[in-house]
């Protein structure tokens, strides 16, 4: 190392040496050894590259250019890279004052502007078993920059603070994970422009994200579908006829619609609807009851007015010239014996079955269609009777 302090500072000094002189400080004889010569003597150098290289062994270990750049070379026993080539690499990066090809080992690097206004310093820093990277003095904040491919790759598990609070990358089955399970704080994504979803490869393809939240709504461009325990499957989206929206189960399950945590609302899985009735009072209702109805409603119904339009008959066959309307002594005797009229429910079935609004219209109405009869009837008597009396009045 002294020697080539020596001749380094012979140089310096306006000594005049020849350039395509080669300075040996070393030689074994057979060519090789140290040396300083002109880097245009390096392997597959032009006329017009020039400098001082560096030789060790017969290799260029490293060269000046006649840019002032320093440029060490990979320490092998051939060439990975040619001198020349090399330093053909180095003019092309402004600025540059040393290329290094192969690896540099320090305890750390420190970067900064040599401005000694500028105190920002850019450190990377590895002891033991941790590695850090540390800008101080960045008011402006750290920034990285992939300024031609535009995509940076972080692989692994990256933390986003010392805490570990939260984390992104690879999770269960590798899928890619962003977790905060270490703490109880809320995880907040935010956007003032809103917030988009795919499920598909559409990110960045086109602006129709399956589920999007903006300032005032919440929407999807798909139908949702929720999967929660005992498979109860939730689906919020449009019919099958695709002009109407649907909200249900597509499961075997029943859907509740409720407020101030209860049940205002159970459609059970066979379709009945049941209003304002607990899963307690669905039970005690017997299955009979269930295949004969299909809206259950607790306390009861207030309205202006309704109609039922039933599919069944109504009652005017009581009219029919082959009906056989009973006499009033077989309704006398019916009454004697069960206490309510033929056809009409007993207060015990009622107080247990209820009574269909249908039904119970239409037997009353066949009961005062019955009584229309019987006063046609009972008037054609009166009416003979008198005429018999005035008969006989003669």
């Amino acid at each position: 190392m002294k020697k080539v302090i020596l001749i380094l500072t012979v140089l310096m000094c306006g000594f005049n040496i020849h350039a395509q002189s080669i300075y040996r400080m070393y030689s074994n004889g057979s060519g090789a050894g140290e040396y300083i010569d002109n880097l245009r003597n390096a392997p597959l150098a032009p006329d017009d590259v020039w400098g001082i290289r560096f030789s060790a062994g017969s290799i260029t270990r490293g060269f000046i250019n006649n840019s002032g750049q320093w440029g060490l070379l990979k320490p092998s026993s051939a060439y990975q890279i040619s001198p020349a080539m090399f330093n053909n690499i180095l003019k092309t990066i402004s600025n540059l004052t040393i290329g290094v090809e192969g690896w540099v080992c320090a305890e750390g690097f420190s970067v900064r502007a040599l401005d000694p206004s500028n105190s920002n310093t850019l450190d990377l820093l590895t002891t033991g078993s941790k590695s850090t990277i540390t800008s101080n003095g960045d008011s402006e904040g750290l920034h990285v920059r992939s300024a031609i491919g535009h995509k940076i790759y972080l692989y692994d598990k990256v933390y986003f603070d010392d805490k570990y609070w939260t984390s992104l990358g690879p999770g269960r089955n590798n899928d890619p994970t962003i977790n905060n399970a270490n703490n109880n704080k809320m995880m907040r994504i935010g956007s003032n422009g809103g917030l988009g979803f795919w499920g598909t490869a559409g990110v960045e393809a086109n602006d129709n994200p399956q589920l999007a939240v903006k300032a005032n709504e919440v929407s999807t461009t798909v139908p949702m579908s929720l999967l929660f325990d005992n498979h109860v499957n939730l689906f919020l989206g449009y019919a099958v006829n695709h002009d109407d929206g649907w909200i249900g189960t597509y499961s075997n399950h029943g859907l509740h619609l409720g407020t101030n945590n209860g049940s205002a609302l159970f459609i059970s899985a066979d379709r009945n609807l049941y209003v304002d009735l607990s899963h307690d009072d669905v039970s005690k209702i017997r299955a009979e009851l269930k295949n004969k109805y299909r809206l259950f409603v607790k306390k009861g119904i207030l309205s202006e007015d309704y109609a039922i339009a039933p599919n069944s008959s109504w009652s005017d066959f009581v009219f029919s010239k082959d009906y056989s309307l009973p006499t009033i002594y077989e309704v006398a005797d019916f009454i004697q014996d069960n206490n309510h009229l033929s056809d009409v429910p007993s207060a015990e079935q009622v107080a247990e079955e209820g009574y269909s609004q249908h039904d119970m219209n239409k037997i009353l109405l066949q009961k005062i269609e019955e009584l229309t009869l019987y006063t046609i009837r009972q008037q054609k008597e009166i009416d003979s009777l008198k005429a018999q009396l005035q008969e006989s009045k003669k």
